[in-house]
């Protein structure tokens, strides 16, 4: 690489480091904002804070790389403009096609990281945020489960046990009394017990033994007995602000996702398999759009020469707001409406990637637009009719 095409591309990489650090900052700042009931709830130590905000981050991590990929190019070609570095470059002979090599080579690493955090992070990330988060809930029941104590922590039930032992999670003497119905109240007795965790579906499960249900409807009152019952408890009722519940396609690695025998799927619910087709697509849209975004920047830098650096700022993350909101448009009618993911999904994308292509191609013959030479003709214009009218 040229020594200019060194300076372009590593100064790429600063804005892009800065920008997704800053951006990182204030996504997980409004997020522990979302959350701030329920961590001070869980009673956090300011490090376990900190490593579930950590394993939250891929899953942020992949929407703030495109952005600061595209502020990184759109900023350093931007600069180069207001100071006249391009105007210089060309006068030294070079063009703009000599200084693309940096951009698009910027791109690409960009998109290869993004396609590891796309297909390994975000699935390493959720895990272990879910295993974390599943061993503070459990901690919390067995120390909610005092002997002797009746605890009603858990919505419409009452528990009570008269023997708790929290490191084999045995139970002796267990009453349960169950009101979440509204036509009947469920009273579980049983001598013994035992506390799981069911980690598919995010369940805490209460596995009794050699019990008696009463049952009371109104003025009847029944009673059955039994070996072996199961009665769960939802860990989403403890931990407000989380869900639970089955793991989800976009908490998945890929390898995961792609095992999954659509077709097979669709038969039992269209839902689920559209929702994972979707989330396959979407672990390979955000890396291509960090490298068609870097592009794209590229003769929109070029058309806004002499735009201050914070404006600048502020007109890409506009255009990403654009781009991004096209796009989860035609994520949505892909799932909802069934649309073709070529045209739903990536049509956008090749959109903007031909325009990136077309601008640089236009851009390189001088025949960009300036936005402040248009904006200052229509004044001029403007103007010189006022002043004719006026005599």
């Amino acid at each position: 690489m040229s020594l200019l095409s060194r300076r372009i591309f590593f100064e790429c990489v600063k804005v892009f480091f800065i920008s997704i650090i800053v951006l990182m900052i204030f996504v997980l700042m409004g997020r522990a904002l979302q959350l701030k009931d329920t961590l001070f709830g869980l009673d956090l130590t300011l490090i376990d804070t900190a490593i579930i905000f950590g394993f939250l981050s891929p899953t942020f991590l992949i929407l703030m790389a495109p952005v600061s990929a595209m502020i990184a190019v759109f900023l350093t070609f931007l600069r180069m403009g207001t100071d006249r570095e391009l105007v210089a470059a060309k006068a030294g002979g070079v063009s703009l096609y000599q200084l693309i090599p940096a951009p698009l080579l910027f791109g690409t690493l960009c998109a290869l990281f993004t396609l590891w955090v796309s297909c390994s992070l975000i699935a390493w990330g959720a895990g272990n945020f879910r295993s974390l988060l599943f061993e503070i809930a459990q901690n919390r029941v067995s120390i909610a489960l005092q002997p002797g104590t009746f605890n009603q922590d858990i919505p419409n039930t009452v528990f009570y046990a008269r023997q708790v032992d929290s490191e084999s999670g045995t139970l002796g003497h267990v009453m349960i009394e169950d009101s979440s119905r509204e036509d009947a109240n469920y009273t579980i007795l049983a001598p013994r017990g035992n506390i799981d965790v069911d980690y598919l579906r995010g369940d805490i499960l209460l596995l009794l033994q050699d019990g008696v249900i009463y049952t009371q409807q109104k003025d009847d009152l029944t009673q059955l007995s039994f070996e072996e019952y199961v009665v769960r408890f939802s860990l989403s009722s403890l931990v407000k602000g989380f869900d639970f519940g089955a793991v989800q396609p976009k908490e998945m690695h890929w390898n995961e996702l792609n095992s999954f025998d659509l077709p097979e799927i669709a038969k039992k619910s269209t839902t689920l398999s559209q929702k994972i087709m979707v989330e396959k697509h979407k672990r390979f849209l955000f890396p291509v759009s960090c490298f068609v975004l870097a592009i794209f920047a590229i003769p929109i830098a070029t058309s806004f020469q002499g735009l201050h650096r914070q404006t600048g700022l502020l007109l890409a993350l506009g255009i990403f707001f654009a781009y991004y909101s096209i796009i989860s448009l035609g994520m949505n009618l892909v799932e909802y409406n069934n649309v073709n993911p070529y045209i739903g999904i990536w049509l956008p994308v090749f959109i903007f990637l031909f325009l990136g292509i077309y601008g640089i191609r236009v851009a390189a013959h001088e025949k960009m637009p300036s936005v402040f030479e248009f904006v200052n003709l229509i004044r001029k214009r403007f103007f010189r009719k006022k002043s004719e009218v006026n005599s």
